[in-house]
């Protein structure tokens, strides 16, 4: 199988990129021909992997330029923000995708307006280009409900797919005492956070909560482990944090490293890993210290509570004095901080790598499953068509609607017509002996003619003719659309002509109890009923009843 990954880059040492690395050494070893495609050169990749890495534009792909991309059998596309490359998921018309979402941090809680606006076209790509894949896939269940109720995705198509950890490298062990030198921490309590200084991780808020902290931990120091200055965004944070950690007299005792080559050494120096972010799509760092053997808090926002489960403590989102309440509790409770470790590394085995091969082996036998050995199967869109509702006729019968007599006729013909290679046939000769040789002759004649010219012409007729069966399913779909909210008219129109008659024979009532009323006092009491003011009434008793009708008529 020919499988092609997208990006905007391939940064080994970051979450998406481990995620990506997995994904070609799962599919190499499956035997699959696995290229990757991005904007950027690979930064730290393996080299056999940057080997299969191609860096191109939008234009490459869409110009069809490459050959492995043009027939691949799965593609999958990964979003962390609306890239360039991103819009050639709209003209793929061969093979299953897969959208591959990591999250998108709300504008709101970027803390500065730089690079704002790319998170706000970020998130609206999301209800655009998601509609193209044939599934969804995304690490938490925080992200899937998201998807669902902020971007329109159908639950169906959406797979949760924890990321994985190289359980392996992130284990316990002693600290490395060169690293300790490096930043003078003998004697030190160390509080630590792994991640970019983007403004939704709200250092700022662990800066303020080591003030607090060393009021009980006097010798804690706050580390600060990733990328502090790769774009003016994170810089800004970063030195908000900085003057933050001046003001308040903790600036010697707080930490930027910078991004790390090695990361697993960095995690058993500390005693307590923390985060005070608002906004997490899922949180490999979190699972990385528990691995590691480091008790976390963490607060109690968006996929936070699911990664942690019962091996961590929450605090209260924005909550500082709750946030180094439990940083407290951690590096002053041993038997609390021992019972964590052990919750961690329990909870941190549930997203080894094995768990996400498996898994991620389930979501691409589903994702192709439907692919037969053609090069090009059938569009995405109809891989599972929606079927409208049977409607109820009168007596408590189902009747088919339009669209399921369709589905049942001509247009099923048509969609199961609309491949017309000869896949099955096989060149045969019928003479004996000289047989075999007459059939092979007759396939590598022609075979450099078909597979270059006429295959891919008769596979772009197959993939055109499932685009006519598409559209008619979608026309379809609005005409049953359209009957459905006819008789939902014509169900009000009936409701209200039939309120309207209740409404008029009531008033007919009424006008004859009234005359009935007249002819009485006429009869008992002539001396007393004045023959012009009976006379009057009559005749608008007579109006009424011919407005009546005249009503009755026009309804």
């Amino acid at each position: 199988m020919r499988v092609s990954l997208i990006n905007l880059n391939l940064v080994a040492q970051d979450a998406i990129g481990q995620c990506m690395l997995n994904q070609v050494r799962f599919f190499r070893r499956r035997g699959d021909d696995v290229q990757v495609y991005v904007m950027y050169p690979p930064q730290g990749t393996p080299e056999d992997v940057a080997a299969l890495t191609h860096v191109v534009s939008l234009a490459d792909l869409v110009a069809r330029r490459d050959k492995h991309f043009v027939c691949s059998d799965l593609y999958v596309y990964h979003y962390p923000g609306r890239h360039p490359l991103m819009e050639s998921i709209k003209g793929i018309d061969q093979g299953a995708v897969i959208f591959y979402y990591h999250n998108v941090t709300p504008p709101e809680l970027w803390g500065t307006e730089v690079k704002r606006d790319m998170l706000r076209k970020g998130q609206e790509g999301v209800s655009e280009l998601a509609p193209s894949a044939d599934l969804i896939v995304t690490p938490s269940p925080f992200n899937a409900d998201q998807l669902a109720e902020e971007h329109a995705c159908e639950r169906d198509r959406i797979r949760v797919l924890p990321l994985a950890v190289a359980l392996d490298q992130f284990s316990l062990g002693p600290p490395d005492l060169a690293l300790i030198r490096q930043y003078a921490l003998e004697g030190r309590r160390v509080i630590l956070f792994v991640g970019r200084m983007a403004g939704n991780k709200r250092i700022d808020l662990l800066v303020e909560a080591l003030q607090t902290v060393q009021q009980k931990v006097p010798n804690g120091v706050l580390m600060l482990v990733g990328d502090d200055g790769s774009n003016l965004a994170i810089q800004k944070t970063a030195a908000h944090a900085r003057t933050r950690a001046a003001e308040l007299g903790v600036a010697d005792d707080v930490i930027f490293t910078g991004r790390v080559d090695d990361l697993p050494p960095y995690y058993r120096l500390a005693g307590v890993y923390a985060t005070a972010s608002l906004h997490e799509g899922f949180g490999v760092p979190l699972i990385e210290a528990m691995a590691s053997g480091v008790p976390v808090v963490a607060s109690r926002a968006t996929a936070h509570p699911w990664v942690i489960g019962e091996a961590g403590l929450l605090a209260e989102p924005g909550a500082v004095a709750d946030l180094a309440g439990k940083i407290v509790r951690v590096l002053t409770d041993d038997d609390l901080c021992g019972e964590l470790v052990r919750r961690g590394l329990s909870r941190a085995r549930g997203f080894s790598l094995e768990h996400y091969e498996a898994g991620w082996a389930r979501v691409v036998a589903e994702a192709t499953a439907w692919l037969p050995d053609q090069p090009y199967p059938r569009p995405r869109s109809l891989s599972a068509q929606p079927v409208a509702p049977a409607s109820k006729a009168e007596g408590g019968k189902w009747a088919p609607t339009v669209q399921e007599v369709l589905l049942s006729g001509e247009l099923g013909r048509l969609d199961a017509s609309a491949d017309v290679m000869m896949r099955d046939y096989v060149v045969r000769s019928k003479l004996p002996v000289v047989g075999p040789l007459i059939a092979w002759i007759r396939r590598n004649l022609t075979s450099h003619l078909r597979e270059p010219y006429v295959d891919p012409m008769f596979e772009r007729q197959v993939a055109f003719n499932r685009q006519v069966a598409q559209m008619m399913w979608q026309v379809v779909e609005r005409i049953s659309a359209h009957i459905e909210a006819s008789e939902s008219t014509l169900q009000e129109s009936t409701q209200r002509h039939q309120e309207l008659e209740d409404r008029l024979g009531r008033t007919e009532a009424w006008l004859g109890l009234v005359s009935a009323q007249v002819s009485l006092l006429e009869t008992d009491h002539p001396a007393s009923a004045d023959p012009a003011q009976l006379a009057k009434l009559r005749q608008r008793i007579e109006e009424l009843r011919q407005r009546m009708t005249v009503e009755e008529k026009s309804e």
